[in-house]
């Protein structure tokens, strides 16, 4: 099952076929045929897409016309959050321990 990376709504066209390149969504009228919503696309590579033959894109969240776009399987959850890198979460660990401990000393 597939979903729109802005609203998360379900996406019905382009899952069986090829995905037009100016398909938008009904609800919040982002361009489904962005890298947002390809399979291949990952926010940790230094291009932002796991495809090494794929053009360089600059507006990942725009309509484009990359030959390798597959449309990325899977739901997005609304109450999912966005992962953090490992220096943030520790950073956030760090934090929240001394806010236990400064509990701990003030009673």
């Amino acid at each position: 099952m597939a979903s729109c990376y802005k609203c998360g709504k379900t996406i019905l066209k382009g899952v069986d076929d090829a995905m037009p390149p100016d398909a938008v969504c009904e609800t919040c009228s982002s361009w489904l045929h962005c890298c947002a919503n390809c399979s291949s696309y990952d926010e940790y590579s230094h291009t932002k897409c796991r495809e090494p033959k794929a053009e360089f894109v600059f507006d990942r969240l725009g309509k484009n016309t990359c030959a390798f776009f597959r449309l990325r399987q899977g739901a997005k959850l609304p109450e999912e959050k966005k992962k953090m890198s490992p220096r943030s979460e520790q950073t956030d660990r760090e934090g929240k321990a001394r806010e236990n401990l400064a509990k701990l000393f003030r009673s």
